[in-house]
């Protein structure tokens, strides 16, 4: 296994971490933990991805990324109105 791969599990890892952690109520949508390890997690796929091309799968972790850090967006404008 290569350096690539290893980023790449990791990356997996992180992305079902998160989804477990606010599928049992551990973290919720609102928590900015939730959106930066999804975007950590998917960096790390897209990373491992450039080693080993599969556009479906660049694809669907660029938009990932792009739906996290909306909700990031989103959880920073409403603490910044709190």
């Amino acid at each position: 296994m290569n350096i690539p791969e290893l980023i790449g599990y990791a990356g997996v890892v992180l992305v079902l971490i998160a989804y477990a952690l606010l599928a049992t109520g551990r973290l919720s949508n609102d928590d900015w933990r939730y959106p930066v390890i999804n975007v950590i997690g998917t960096l790390g796929i897209a990373y491992s991805l450039l080693y080993q091309w599969n556009l479906p799968s660049m694809v669907a972790q660029l938009v990932w990324i792009a739906i996290s850090l909306v909700g990031l967006m989103r959880i920073a404008k409403k603490k910044k109105a709190k």
